[in-house]
């Protein structure tokens, strides 16, 4: 019989044991983690935040509301210097015990300057001193001391002046959260978030306010209104700056019955934007707040974001790219086929290779972390591989660019933080002959 070549496609990445890549352990196990975030540093250094409740069950009677004022959840840090092989102790990061206000889309951010300046944005539990109600905050704080300390915290909002507890959740009277957190080449910091200082005069959506420093973090301009009062109230706000300069933000915008993904760009250190431009294929339409973020990265005139829908078929995470600097989009592409489940989709960038992780389940079992990578600025990715990880629910998986070509992955395992980093290289295709 004729001989055909067949040309198997599982190995698609080189296996994890054959780089010495592992997982490894970043928060105390004795605590209960979850909702991590990572940045590389230009030294190649690692650091990794998390929100950590401390492991006393006594401290954690919320009276019902477990995100509100009376929650006793911290901020941590921890950083690696040898690749990820091994990190510090676990440090808190806020200045008050328990004052973090966070949850798993609701969640800090950290990033860190050219200079090695660490940057962390983090909602935190205020009292308003108009009336006198709990209000959630947007907190900046700073390292640079590569983390041994950081600075007193800055509260970037402006104190509203109404009271709109009847529609904030949590015993709030407002909110100032769901925010991020991006640095420029000059060290600009800029931070976003969503905003219902104006929700009871103008509707149930929120608006997303902005501040920036132009001083690496030392001082802040006052904060400032960035789209109206049409911004999903509980869907985090992302935020990337490209080696241009340029400065994208991922959002999700209320349009009537609709709550669809969209990007915006600005080209002017964050002085103007150009309009939102709604980036996905069929429209979500949902009564209600889907807690779901828009991950946004770019190089050029490309740029690719990845996002959760209801509105295609089936439902799950998506990705969409352009390449005419944001002002069209392609069509979703389904990042993981045949899955039960698809969700929390995250890019990055790195030595020209176009990474996306997300979380699913393929069966009954537990969430698990999955991976692709597209070396052909976004038009075809690798079939999807499930991450080597420990046994239980992985979930939530937030990744950085390294130095050396290859990616820094961070995620939730059970309520552990844990990371590992992930090969640039894909495996030579096998061959197999068959007669």
């Amino acid at each position: 019989m004729k001989r055909q070549r067949l040309v198997i496609l599982a190995a698609l990445f080189l296996p994890l044991a054959s780089i010495g890549g592992e997982s490894v352990l970043v928060s105390d196990s004795a605590h209960k983690a979850q909702s991590p975030e990572i940045a590389v540093g230009a030294d190649g250094s690692i650091n990794i935040v998390w929100i950590d409740q401390d492991p006393a069950p006594q401290r954690h009677d919320t009276g019902g509301h477990e995100h509100s004022h009376m929650s006793t959840t911290n901020l941590y840090f921890a950083r690696s210097t040898d690749g990820g092989g091994s990190f510090s102790a676990p440090t808190r990061v806020n200045a008050n015990e328990g004052d973090v206000w966070g949850f798993s889309v609701s969640k800090p951010r950290v990033v860190v300057g050219n200079n090695g300046t660490i940057h962390v944005f983090y909602p935190a539990n205020d009292v308003n001193p108009v009336n006198g109600k709990p209000e959630a905050v947007a907190l900046y704080t700073r390292s640079i001391d590569k983390g041994k300390s950081f600075a007193a915290p800055q509260r970037l909002n402006t104190m509203a002046r109404t009271d709109a507890s009847h529609l904030v959740h949590g015993g709030l009277t407002h909110a100032h959260v769901f925010g991020t957190l991006a640095v420029g080449a000059d060290e600009s910091v800029y931070a976003l978030w969503i905003d219902t200082r104006d929700m009871s005069q103008e509707g149930d959506s929120g608006k997303a306010f902005m501040a920036i420093s132009r001083d690496d973090g030392k001082t802040w301009d006052k904060d400032f209104e960035l789209f109206p009062a049409d911004v999903c109230p509980c869907c985090q706000i992302t935020a990337y700056v490209a080696d241009d300069g340029a400065l994208y933000v991922g959002s999700r915008q209320v349009d009537g019955k609709f709550r669809d993904s969209t990007v915006a760009i600005s080209r002017d250190g964050g002085r103007s934007f150009a309009p939102r431009k709604r980036i996905v294929g069929s429209r979500w339409e949902i009564a209600g707040c889907p807690l779901k973020p828009t991950s946004v990265v770019a190089h050029g005139k490309h740029v690719y974001a990845a996002y959760y829908t209801g509105g295609e078929n089936p439902q799950g995470a998506y990705f969409v790219s352009s390449t005419d600097g944001g002002d069209h989009w392609s069509q979703p592409k389904l990042l993981h086929e045949g899955a039960m489940l698809s969700d929390a989709p995250v890019l990055s960038l790195s030595d020209g290779k176009l990474f996306a992780f997300w979380h699913a389940k393929v069966t009954d079992g537990p969430r698990r972390v999955f991976a692709s990578m597209s070396d052909d600025e976004g038009l075809s990715f690798s079939a999807p591989v499930e991450l080597p990880l420990p046994d239980g629910a992985a979930q939530l998986p937030v990744v950085a660019a390294r130095g050396d070509g290859g990616v820094q992955l961070a995620w939730q395992q059970d309520a552990t933080v844990r990371t590992m980093r992930w090969p640039a290289t894909p495996a030579a295709p096998q061959v197999a002959d068959a007669k």
